[in-house]
């Protein structure tokens, strides 16, 4: 009994040990095949990646550090006073051309009457001088004829002297009404040239004294036209400082206009990302405002990183020194066709860019030339009016 006992129990152990071994061997095919599976995986994945890089991932570069930017227009007034009219507020459209605000004006309309009236004085000065010219000839052929007649009884009165046949009384006083009349002819001779020089060579339009008239008359009708306020571009009206009543300075920031129909993005590119990126590579730019894609392309490169650019540039000369990967800003052009397509984006706002290195715009716009017919005076209308004060004034 206790043999078969005995015999049982190695029988069992030799079963547990066989059962054993068979679960060790079922465990280490399994985690064969998921070490396998996950080798397989990894592979399957470089592969992938490789392609990816090869077809797709080395021809782009892309960031999310990029932001919507666009002309901020300063709005400033030519001309200080009070603003006596506002027509526009924060967030509101306006056109170019659009009236603002007027500073109020009754300043510059009495500067401007008075600029008229010293025009009108200075061409009736010219005037009187072309008659003084003809008045002093006059007078000087008066006084020469004078003189003669002076030198004729100074001379009866010199040969009636020494023939003892005048008072010597008589002969001095023929002597000093000659002297007399030689002066006065010199004096006479002295203003006619005088008079003649200030209107020989000149006309009414090119005498000093008319044309610094004229040029104070433009000054205050320019100053005049300038007590209004417009809109030099379309845009959105933002950062609006100005009120009514307020006294206000050339050159003090009254409000701003952003064009939101002409923006750009602003692309911080990595400076390891900057090898193959150029002028004209298209862009696709992923607004965070609205999630609509936008095109583009790279329109410039800045010159600096932002860090050299910034107003306090960073000084690494010391001895704690870490490398920090530097951001190059890229200029890149938004498209019109785009903008109108997906609707306006607000500056400062974030966007995803995508760089196509391979890829490059048949859309490129150059940089044009802005001006603005705003802040141009009429200057034949300022003709017209000085040419009427001057008929009005000519003698």
């Amino acid at each position: 009994m206790i043999m078969e006992e005995i015999k049982k129990e190695e029988i069992k152990k030799t079963e547990n040990i066989n059962e054993n071994n068979q679960i060790k061997n079922s465990n280490k095919k399994i985690a064969l095949k998921k070490i396998l599976t996950f080798i397989i995986c990894l592979v399957v994945i470089g592969v992938l990646f490789i392609l990816y890089w090869a077809l797709y991932g080395r021809t782009i570069e892309d960031t999310d550090d990029a932001y919507v930017n666009g002309s901020q227009n300063i709005i400033t007034s030519q001309v200080s006073g009070t603003i006596n009219k506002l027509m526009i507020e924060d967030t509101q459209y306006v056109n170019k051309g659009d009236l603002l605000a007027t500073v109020d004006d009754i300043d510059y309309r009495l500067a401007l009457e008075n600029a008229t009236a010293s025009l009108g004085k200075a061409i009736r000065y010219y005037s009187s001088l072309n008659s003084q010219v003809a008045q002093l000839q006059k007078d000087v052929i008066a006084k020469e004829n004078r003189l003669k007649k002076a030198k004729i009884d100074y001379q009866i009165a010199k040969n009636s002297y020494e023939a003892g046949l005048a008072s010597k009384h008589e002969f001095l006083t023929a002597k000093d009404n000659l002297n007399i009349a030689i002066a006065s002819l010199e004096q006479s001779n002295s203003a006619l040239d005088n008079a003649i020089t200030q209107v020989s060579s000149t006309s009414i339009m090119t005498h000093p004294d008319v044309q610094q008239a004229i040029t104070a008359y433009k000054k205050a009708y320019v100053d005049l036209e300038r007590t209004k306020i417009y809109a030099p571009v379309s845009g959105v009206v933002a950062k609006k400082a100005i009120f009514l009543g307020q006294e206000v300075a050339p050159s003090q920031e009254l409000l701003t206009i952003i064009n939101l129909e002409n923006t750009w993005a602003d692309v911080n590119l990595k400076e390891t990302q900057m090898k193959n990126v150029k002028v004209g590579n298209k862009v696709t730019l992923v607004s965070d405002v609205n999630k609509k894609k936008y095109s583009g392309y790279v329109q410039g490169i800045s010159a600096g990183t932002g860090s050299s650019l910034s107003l306090l540039p960073a000084q690494n000369a010391t001895g704690n020194w870490i490398k920090i990967v530097q951001r190059v800003p890229v200029r890149v052009h938004i498209d019109s066709d785009s903008i109108k397509e997906n609707g306006i984006i607000p500056i400062g706002s974030s966007m995803k860019a995508t760089v196509y290195l391979e890829k490059n715009s048949d859309k490129i716009v150059p940089f044009q030339e802005k001006t603005s017919s705003l802040y141009s005076i009429d200057e034949a209308t300022i003709d017209e009016q000085v040419n009427n004060i001057i008929k009005n004034n000519v003698q």
